[in-house]
């Protein structure tokens, strides 16, 4: 128990009924005294007695707040049949329990009829799900770590070590659930199995739909089917937010690779109700994905004091705003609240995209030879003249591999790591005489050809600092198939360039006198994201690799040029 314990108690395996009469259970934390208190609920399909959950619904109940962590129809202590997050059903099945959670939760003993949402990632999907048939009791909310669009996540790409790890561990606690003991007992032992010893096996299976189907056991058939849908939208949040009327609180990191959950803010401020538009908060922070590391200490770097937060005292905050009339530093400003890096100190702001940001063209420049660190390539406000283009090979059979946590998760890594490597090429400034702040979006509009008819271009932005650590601060991907939209695949014409947009995580971070900064292109991020075979065909289902030989062009006919949010500079 924690701190604040004995002033809360928890009811164990509370039953409530869907609409269809299965039976989901759940545990609720209370608060000592007559009440009556708010209701805040997280909805989950790992494990409601996990730490994640019920830590922070224990905390929550210690700040006055009746704190409900439920399991999710065929997961864990709850009846029913599993659906399946990436099914196409999902979102209406969570839909309607979630609303069917909602009710319960508004008249449980001690509520005052008034109900919040909390939880990241998987849960703050099912905290849109529950507000998507706008239930009378849900009055506001909290997300985290969860795109507006499936292809925010993965770009149209399978993400084979994240996808792959965590269905993994899914698929334990099914069959755990289901009293088969061959299957490792807690996510713990799940994770351990995975990087210890499947790891190894799977992610370099050819191809990756014949893995067999023991490996994932009950989750075979479904990760299977998601596998072919990359370029789906399985996900139609935007739905849910347009014309939503309650204040939303959205909160990720600089390192969460969903960061594009932001989208949800600007999309709640320009399609949600007006009357609740100036009520949405968002909240970027120096942080990965996982709500356990709201401080300033990530990898190989220290951003303060200042960024250490705890996410229920984040939660409790936005709540006694919401619910009580409590002003917090979360609440009181303006309705944008950004961690700067380097500043190490937060900064407010109107709104986002923040106004008064001017995109700025920083172009790919050399003579022929960037690749390496150590080669000529340059990042420059001046457009190129007439430069030959960079060339390098991408080999499916060796791809540029993935830095990044054991969970498979974005955090930022000494990019030095991957200095050696000739297929990638390397553009960055001269060392800046003065700082230079830049918060916003990002984007790479690169010209480039290839000897394929498909392949992969993938933009990196990292800051290098005067003693050579280099920082990945955002990143990038384009299938180059979906250059025109996802709706449609558009060959390339072998060998002739074409032009192609690399949308980029959003940055906020102050560049200072004496670093560089650095743009990487390359063909390969894994298994970050899965590899292009370079056939033109289905990769997912083919064992085929082919060696692509690509061009990076640089001339006035063809800028390539990263386009950067400047904010401020002297």
């Amino acid at each position: 128990m924690g701190a604040g314990a004995r002033d809360v108690v928890v009811a164990r395996d509370v039953a409530m009924a869907t609409r269809d009469g299965v039976i989901l259970r759940a545990d609720v934390w209370r608060p000592k005294g007559r009440g009556p208190f708010p209701v805040l609920v997280c909805r989950t399909p790992y494990d409601k007695a996990a730490p994640l959950n019920a830590g922070v619904a224990e905390a929550l109940a210690a700040r006055g707040y009746i704190a409900v962590a439920q399991d999710i129809r065929g997961s864990h202590a709850s009846d029913g049949t599993l659906v399946w997050q990436f099914a196409p059903e999902a979102l209406a099945v969570e839909c309607a329990d979630g609303e069917d959670c909602v009710g319960w939760a508004a008249t449980l003993g001690g509520a005052d009829g008034r109900v919040g949402t909390f939880g990241v990632s998987y849960s703050s999907w099912l905290s849109l799900a529950m507000a998507a048939h706008r239930p009378g009791a849900l009055r506001a909310a909290a997300i985290s770590g969860i795109p507006a669009s499936i292809r925010d996540l993965n770009f149209g790409i399978f993400e084979t070590g994240r996808r792959l790890q965590w269905t993994y561990a899914q698929a334990c606690a099914l069959g755990a659930r289901a009293g088969d003991r061959r299957w490792p007992a807690s996510l713990a032992e799940a994770n351990a199995d995975w990087l210890e010893v499947q790891r190894g096996k799977w992610l370099w299976h050819l191809p990756l739909a014949t893995i067999p189907g023991s490996v994932f056991g009950p989750l075979d058939g479904a990760l299977k089917r998601y596998m072919g849908e990359q370029a789906r939208e399985m996900w139609p949040l935007a739905g849910i937010t347009r014309g939503l009327a309650i204040p939303v609180l959205v909160q990720t990191g600089w390192w969460d690779r969903l960061s594009l959950c932001l989208r949800h803010f600007e999309a709640l401020r320009r399609t949600g109700d007006p009357a609740a538009a100036s009520r949405h908060r968002l909240l970027i922070g120096p942080w990965p994905h996982h709500p356990f590391h709201l401080n300033g200490r990530i990898g190989p770097v220290d951003y303060g004091g200042a960024a250490d937060l705890r996410y229920p005292d984040l939660v409790a905050d936005w709540y006694d705003h919401q619910f009580r009339g409590r002003e917090s530093e979360l609440t009181s400003g303006p309705p944008v609240r950004l961690f700067i890096l380097n500043d190490n100190a937060w900064r407010g702001l109107a709104d986002w995209p923040p106004p008064g940001l001017r995109p700025t063209a920083f172009h790919l420049r050399s003579g022929g030879r960037a690749a390496t660190p150590t080669g000529d390539g340059r990042l420059t406000r001046e457009a190129p003249g007439e430069e030959p283009p960079d060339r390098f090979t991408y080999d499916p059979a060796d791809p540029v591999m993935s830095l990044m946590g054991a969970d498979s998760q974005m955090l930022p890594v000494d990019q030095r790591r991957n200095a050696r490597r000739a297929d990638i090429l390397v553009y960055q400034t001269a060392p800046f005489d003065r700082a230079l702040l830049l918060v916003g979006p990002v984007t790479v509009e690169l010209w480039a050809a290839s000897d394929r008819t498909d392949t992969d271009f993938v933009a990196r932005l990292i800051e290098v600092r005067p003693d050579g650590l280099a920082i990945n601060i955002s990143s990038g991907i384009l299938r180059a198939r979906y250059r025109e939209g996802y709706d449609r695949e558009v060959p390339l014409v072998a060998g002739v360039p074409a032009r192609l947009a690399i949308t980029l995580l959003p940055v906020g971070i102050r560049l200072g006198a004496g670093s560089r900064l650095r743009l990487d292109i390359t063909s390969s991020d894994f298994p970050a994201f899965d590899r292009n075979h370079n056939t033109g065909g289905d990769d997912l289902a083919g064992a085929t690799l082919l060696v692509a030989r690509q061009q990076v062009f640089h001339d006035p006919a063809r800028p390539s040029r990263l386009i950067l949010p400047v904010l401020e500079e002297p």
